[in-house]
């Protein structure tokens, strides 16, 4: 049932997201930054 498909990616992606938030919050070196920060683009580099 394509409904059911579609709930079930819906379900299956936030769960996703959550733990892939949980994995970086973990990791020290990551720093975050808001999006209406005002950065210079170097900052952003990687």
């Amino acid at each position: 049932n394509l409904d059911t498909a579609i709930e079930n990616i819906k379900i299956h992606t936030r769960q996703y997201a959550k733990r892939q938030l949980t994995w970086f919050r973990k990791d020290a070196d990551i720093q975050w930054f808001q999006p209406n920060d005002e950065l210079p683009l170097n900052t952003l580099s990687i």
